[in-house]
């Protein structure tokens, strides 16, 4: 199962620290809070790399819908072959034919050979086709469920543990970051608290 989703999804960007204090008397400007960032690539690992939690949910849905997807794939290949069968006998029919030679007009085809045969092939592989496209429909459905059920609770104890953590360093925000966004935010001067975060979060297990 691709992981991609679970940073695609998780990749979202934290409150700062500072709202929490609105409601205070005014007072002389601070200094900006650092930004800060952590990879949630590195938070997939196991500890002491990186807090378990994700991967471990990521396995149990790998679980979970590596039946459905074993499936997918076996339609896939099947497709795969029925179609270089039936693009092979379209070749050799086509190869097949040449010019009649004679005078006059050609005698007529028998009633038999007026209507075509029927393709086993052709219609398997229309069978296949629609079995597949059934088949990915309720792997989407089922995968956004078992989504929900399996990974949504990690993702949402692991942001609520990251706002504790911001608030304690110090943060200005804390963005929870992918592999593309790291670029972008190292230019634009932000902290990659990645290491300490873990070190944190394995340190402080939530009640």
């Amino acid at each position: 199962m691709d992981k991609s989703f679970l940073a695609a999804g998780f990749a979202l960007a934290l409150h700062p620290a500072s709202a929490m204090a609105q409601d205070a008397p005014a007072a002389a400007p601070a200094p900006a809070a650092a930004a800060c960032y952590v990879e949630v690539t590195k938070l997939m690992a196991e500890p002491p790399t990186g807090i378990g939690d994700l991967g471990a949910a990521i396995r149990e849905l790998d679980v979970k819908l590596r039946p459905q997807v074993e499936e997918v794939n076996a339609l896939k290949a099947e497709i795969a072959r029925l179609e270089a069968r039936q693009s092979e006998g379209q070749g050799a029919q086509t190869g097949g034919g040449g010019a009649t030679e004679g005078f006059g007009d050609e005698a007529p085809r028998p009633a038999a050979e007026a209507a075509p045969a029927i393709d086993p092939t052709a219609q398997r592989l229309e069978r296949a086709q629609a079995e597949l496209e059934a088949k990915q429909n309720q792997l989407k459905l089922d995968y956004a469920e078992q989504q929900r059920a399996l990974v949504g609770p990690v993702q949402a104890r692991v942001s609520e543990r990251a706002q504790a953590f911001a608030t304690e360093r110090g943060c200005g925000e804390l963005k929870m970051a992918r592999a593309p966004d790291l670029a972008a935010l190292t230019t634009a001067g932000s902290q990659n608290v990645t290491g300490e975060f873990v070190t944190w979060y394995l340190a402080n297990p939530s009640s």
